[in-house]
């Protein structure tokens, strides 16, 4: 039995259609680090998040409490990179909030006030 269809062929300058199979694989050394900040910088290269967790000393009475601010993990990405996270981001916060409700700091701080160390979220 013949087949009698052609197969179309792309035009000039006209992208030629592939299909990708992505495959998902973790490292053997990867790690979770719970995390409840992040601090980070950028430059014309890249964008530099550190991730940290925070462990508070006991105070000795002199009325300051000292918190150990511990970096778990760094990740540089690339500009690219970096605007596809915010946007992944962004829709994730999103649907988290449809699903469960607005997401709130724990404080504000007032108007004009300017303390000279900074209140942490869940330390005050």
């Amino acid at each position: 039995m013949e087949n009698n269809e052609q197969i179309p062929t792309p035009k000039k300058n006209e992208p030629q259609k592939i299909e990708v199979v992505l495959e998902l694989s973790k490292e053997e050394d990867c790690k979770q680090f719970y995390a409840i900040g992040a601090i980070g910088v950028n430059n014309i290269y890249d964008f530099r998040i550190s991730f940290y967790n925070d462990e508070p000393e006991l105070a000795q009475g002199s009325g300051i409490r000292k918190i150990h601010r511990k970096i778990g993990t760094e990740i540089i990405l690339s500009p690219i990179a970096a605007m596809e996270l915010s946007r992944w981001l962004d829709q994730n916060v999103k649907d988290y909030e449809r699903k469960f409700g607005p997401i709130f700091k724990n404080q504000k701080p007032e108007e004009g006030d300017q303390p000279k160390s900074k209140i942490l979220e869940g330390y005050a």
